[in-house]
């Protein structure tokens, strides 16, 4: 499987990455998505464990919490990748509350769903293994390099190495499955104690039948005396009602005729409510009629008390008559304004001029004759011709001033500005007079109208009565025919309901007393004390229900005990089986001995093999420093420098050593229990190398690179 390019909406990542063949060195700083995208290629192959919780392992975080993506999008991605000579692209997308719950795999150019592929097995088809397997030797942490114990993985070591298969079964999953075994056989809850509290009950409840079937003997032979005394009573109280039912059928010709007579009124009844409507037709009449009733009488008060025409605002002086106040005084005033402007007689200086003309012609007429006569004369001329002028204005002036006390006679004021205001007054009381006459009229509109519809509907609904009382022709007719009509349904009803009563009766007395009508007279029987036989029988009844009470329970408990004959099998092969069992639980002892033996001697086997590979891998990390190294069964390292008395564990070891250690382990667990062409990832693996052994540790990854995909994140340049 080689990876090409993945695409994640993922935790802090909103992008994508692109990866080739062989060695991939991404250098990327602290927080910029390291682990990140480390995590999200795992949660590609393997899904996200939706059921994780919040624990101290995962620092109160589990994966679907802690890789939610920051800009509250959904979590999803997808990888392009070379599988089996195939380009495939798969997807995991959130479907509803699941994170990566829904997962998609296609081939990348056509499209073509590739069905082996699931969300389940996609890790396992493609690495290989188990994620368990995977995450402890192929994804390599900077705080994960340890190897932890794990059944899958123990499972495949031991597998792989004892037959070359991944089949089969670990030594600890072996010696479990037989621990359950003798569990099931002797625990607390397990076969032979089982079987054995079992076989107990059994045996006691074959003691309890046979002494239940003695004394349901007993019980029986006293049970048949009973119900022969209880058999003589019930004859001689059958005689006494054998005679009391003839007696009876006097009644019950009685009760035939009563019911012909009611049949009879029924009809009369129903014949006289034909074409009349149904009940709740009626009562639906009798309602509407009271509301149509009430709408006509609201409509009429409402009507008769509306408020009778306001009156006419009274005119001011001078707008008597007048339906445009404002328009008149404006122009009353105008008029008023334009003769006060009149001037009253012209200027008196041309006079004056003229005058003196006419005294320097008087003068001059001594002297110069003709010129001073005609001086003279116009000076006469002049003067008489504006004297008049004069007195023609102050004329007019006079008119004039007179027609403006009349104007203002006529308003009463005394000031022709005083009129304006006057007629806006008027023309505003005028104004609001219309407009509320024109309210009040469209409400009586209104009101009549609604008076009108509401007498019209109930003609109409008085229409409907006449349809089946044509007699009516006021509303309190059609009350009377709607009440009467009701009182006909419900005489009907009643009759009917009685008639039914009678029907009843006589269906229920009818086939008990035809039965008897055979029955001869007895007055013997009649002679019979009733109450001493009904007291005999009770007594009888009474110990006979006693017994059969108790013959019952003795039934049911010997019914819910089963039959002993099964009961004696089952016994015996509880038996057999008890015997079986313990001779399955002796081998079981046996075979767990075996087993821890066994078990010794494969973890003898398949250690040597890891070790081998990873010392060889560590003297290269290490310049050959640390050559020996060995693996114990919990999968701890222990490790000798040189010539070393003693093996020193890792964790005695510097950090970058212990590292070292276990990177030469986790690769030597790829080459044994990997397929080749799963990728190795490494996140920030090498931070605590130094220069020189980071270096070899790169070079020894590029030529892991050779045969599979190495993707390692790194924040220092290697």
């Amino acid at each position: 499987m080689i990876i090409h390019k993945m695409r994640a909406s993922f935790g802090k990542l909103k992008g994508s990455l692109e990866l080739k063949e062989g060695y991939n060195e991404l250098y990327l700083p602290n927080e910029a998505g390291k682990s990140t995208w480390s995590a999200f290629l795992v949660a590609m192959l393997y899904g996200i464990d939706t059921s994780e919780r919040a624990s101290a392992q995962n620092q109160g975080l589990p994966a679907k919490e802690r890789y939610r993506p920051w800009d509250g999008s959904a979590m999803e991605g997808s990888i392009e990748l070379e599988w089996n000579g195939k380009e495939i692209t798969i997807e995991r997308s959130t479907q509803g509350r699941v994170p990566m719950g829904k997962f998609t795999a296609y081939e990348t150019h056509s499209g073509i769903p590739v069905p082996e592929l699931t969300g389940e097995n996609c890790g396992r088809m493609l690495c290989g293994v188990e994620r368990s397997v995977f995450e402890r030797s192929a994804f390599i942490r900077q705080l994960g390099l340890a190897v932890s114990k794990d059944a899958a993985l123990e499972k495949r070591m031991s597998a792989l190495v004892t037959t070359g298969e991944e089949e089969g079964m670990s030594c600890s999953q072996l010696e479990k499955e037989l621990k359950n075994r003798r569990t099931k056989l002797i625990g607390r809850a397990g076969r032979i104690p089982r079987n054995s509290a079992r076989l107990e009950e059994l045996l006691q409840r074959l003691n309890e039948i046979h002494r239940l079937q003695e004394e349901a003997m007993a019980l029986s032979a006293r049970k048949e005396v009973q119900e022969q005394q209880l058999s003589a009573t019930e004859r001689k109280l059958h005689r006494l009602a054998a005679a009391r039912d003839a007696q009876k059928r006097l009644a019950l010709k009685e009760l035939e005729e009563k019911l012909a007579q009611q049949e009879a009124l029924c009809r009369s009844l129903e014949a006289s409510a034909q074409g009349l409507p149904s009940e709740e037709a009626l009562h639906g009449l009798q309602k509407q009629l009271e509301q149509r009733e009430n709408a006509l009488r609201t409509a009429q008060m409402d009507a008769a008390f509306l408020s009778e025409e306001i009156q006419r605002p009274i005119a001011p002086r001078g707008f008597e008559g007048c339906d445009a106040p404002l328009e008149q005084a404006r122009q009353d005033m105008a008029q008023a304004q334009q003769l006060l402007a009149v001037k009253p007689g012209l200027p008196l200086f041309p006079t004056f001029l003229f005058a003196l003309c006419a005294i320097a012609g008087l003068v001059l007429k001594a002297y110069y004759g003709i010129f001073g006569i005609c001086l003279l004369g116009i000076g006469l001329l002049g003067t008489a011709v504006f004297l008049v002028l004069h007195l023609k204005s102050k004329a007019a002036a006079a008119a004039a001033q007179k027609m403006v006390q009349t104007i203002l006679d006529r308003y009463g004021v005394t000031d022709p500005l005083m009129i304006l205001p006057r007629g806006q007054v008027y023309a505003d009381q005028l104004q609001q007079y219309k407009v509320r006459s024109s309210e009040i009229e469209a409400t009586r509109t209104q009101l009549l109208a609604a008076e009108q519809q509401a007498r019209e509907d109930l003609e109409q609904l008085l229409c409907q009565v006449k349809s089946f009382a044509p007699h009516c022709s006021s509303p309190e007719e059609c009350h009377s025919a709607v009440a009467e009509s009701l009182q006909t349904h419900e005489r009907l009803q009643s009759q009917r309901r009685l008639t039914d009563y009678l029907r009843q009766q006589h269906r229920s007395l009818k086939p008990m007393l035809g039965e008897l009508s055979e029955a001869q007279e007895d007055p013997e029987a009649l002679a019979f004390d009733e109450a001493k036989l009904l007291y005999e029988k009770r007594n009888a009844a009474s110990r006979l229900e006693a017994l059969g009470s108790r013959l019952a329970q003795i039934s049911g408990a010997l019914s819910a005990m089963g039959d002993p004959v099964v009961m004696e099998a089952e016994a015996q092969q509880l038996q057999e089986q008890i015997d079986l069992d313990t001779v399955q639980l002796e081998v079981i002892d046996i075979a767990m001995a075996a087993l821890q033996e066994a078990d010794s001697a494969l973890r003898s086997r398949f250690s040597p093999q890891i070790t081998s590979e990873a010392g060889k891998l560590l003297g290269l990390l290490t310049g050959n420093k640390y050559a020996a190294l060995r693996l114990d069964q919990e999968l701890q390292l222990s490790v000798r420098e040189g010539d070393a008395a003693v093996m020193r564990p890792a964790a005695a070891m510097s950090c970058g050593t212990a590292d070292q250690m276990y990177l030469a382990l986790r690769l030597a667990m790829c080459h044994r229990l990997l397929p080749g062409d799963v990728p190795l990832i490494l996140d920030d693996a090498l931070v605590n190398f130094d220069e020189t052994r980071a270096k070899a540790a790169v070079e020894l990854l590029k030529a892991e690179a050779e045969t599979r995909q190495v993707i390692l994140f790194t924040c220092r340049k290697l």
